[in-house]
């Protein structure tokens, strides 16, 4: 079994997407991966992927929102905006990403503030029905 993010312990399972994501942003630190469970809050999620877990920290938003986050994070990078990847590229990472998680999962991004103790930090925390996930990307100026 192949560990799905290299950052963390051997708790998540594999899936290819993440590791697409990593190999082609190519910058930053990418905390990608899913857990093999519904997990109970976003906070639960931010906590096992080292993030702030504060129950104030985050904000439910809706899929379309999801969406445009994780494919903005992948096309241009935070502190300067530079193109890692085209949009298209980036969108279809975000859809595929996104779409383990199942029609009724439920999307939350930061609160307005850093998560991380990275200058710039965002992304998407997701809870499915069967596992949860998280694509959050912190970059640095």
């Amino acid at each position: 079994m192949q560990i799905v993010d290299k950052l963390f312990e051997p708790k998540r399972i594999t899936l290819g997407i993440s590791e697409d994501i990593w190999d082609l942003r190519g910058c930053g630190v990418v905390r990608c991966g899913v857990l093999p469970f519904p997990a109970p809050s976003p906070a639960a999620v931010a906590k096992a992927f080292e993030l702030c877990d504060g129950d104030a920290c985050y904000r439910e938003i809706d899929e379309s929102e999801a969406r445009w986050i994780v494919a903005e994070v992948l096309h241009r990078d935070q502190a300067y905006r530079a193109e890692l990847m085209p949009v298209a590229q980036a969108e279809q990472l975000a859809a595929e990403f996104l779409e383990q998680f199942g029609a009724q999962a439920r999307y939350f991004t930061h609160n307005g503030y850093s998560v991380t103790e990275a200058t710039f930090d965002t992304g998407v925390l997701v809870i499915g029905a069967l596992q949860s996930g998280c694509l959050w990307v912190e970059d640095e100026d």
